[in-house]
């Protein structure tokens, strides 16, 4: 049953107009029906992030040395160290006695410039020829004593260098080693076993100087004099190197010395 929605009149089934105010009969508005939602796939959720594995990093391995040049007469051994020895011409090379007359030449100066303060300058002239004079005897008594000292050494200055990252050092030889059983003791030293005699040839050593790398300040190439100042503030070392050597030490020297110039 229905009712006209103008007057309020009942409304017979199936009416379409009024019968007492003619109004069109509106049509019941049923409720919309929702449509049927689809079915929609599960969402796939994504796994969780997993740490990233840590590649273990291989421990680094130390650099093998560099070589020295074919037929060189440098040996490597198995501690990484390298060691050569050298015979230099006391009479041909002036390495040793310039050496010598710059250490005393600085002496003599240091003694001048002291005098003239403890004078006042008062006669300049009258102590620098008090002090030529001594430096002139002491280059004569130099000379002659250097001469006495190569013919004793037989115009031989034998040394046998031992080198690494770390420093460079020499040890003055005895002259009555002969440079066969020196390059003996080498080769001993490169296989990792020193024997007895050349156990005895390094003790036997007169002197030796070591040079630490870390403490160089300066570095001078002599190449026609085949020597190699290493100095140090309280030590100056002369290296010497045959030719075909004298490069590979002297790059070797100059790239572990961070603090030379």
């Amino acid at each position: 049953m229905s009712f006209c929605h103008n007057c309020g009149a009942q409304l017979p089934d199936n009416a379409k107009f009024c019968g007492n105010c003619g109004t069109p009969v509106l049509a019941a508005q049923q409720p919309p029906v929702p449509p049927t939602p689809t079915q929609q796939p599960p969402v796939q959720q994504a796994p969780p992030p997993q740490p990233p594995v840590q590649q273990q990093q291989a421990a680094p391995q130390p650099a093998a040395p560099a070589q020295p040049k074919a037929g060189s007469s440098i040996t490597v051994g198995q501690d990484g160290k390298y060691h050569w020895y050298y015979e230099l011409n006391m009479f041909k090379s002036t390495a040793i006695l310039s050496t010598i007359i710059k250490i005393f030449g600085g002496i003599i100066f240091f003694l001048w410039l002291l005098d003239l303060i403890f004078s006042g300058f008062e006669d300049v002239w009258g102590v620098t020829k008090v002090m030529l004079l001594i430096f002139a005897g002491f280059v004569v008594l130099t000379l002659l004593g250097y001469l006495v000292v190569a013919a004793m050494y037989g115009g031989k200055y034998c040394v046998l260098f031992e080198m690494d990252e770390k420093g460079v050092s020499h040890a003055q030889l005895p002259k009555q080693f002969k440079k066969a059983q020196v390059m003996g003791f080498i080769a001993a030293l490169a296989s990792g076993n020193p024997t007895t005699a050349g156990a005895g040839l390094l003790a036997a050593s007169r002197n030796s100087l070591y040079t630490s790398f870390d403490g160089v300040r300066s570095i001078k190439a002599f190449p026609h004099q085949h020597v190699i100042k290493v100095n140090a503030p309280l030590s100056k070392n002369q290296v010497y190197a045959e030719g075909e050597d004298f490069q590979f030490i002297l790059d070797f020297i100059r790239a572990h010395c961070p603090k030379a110039r």
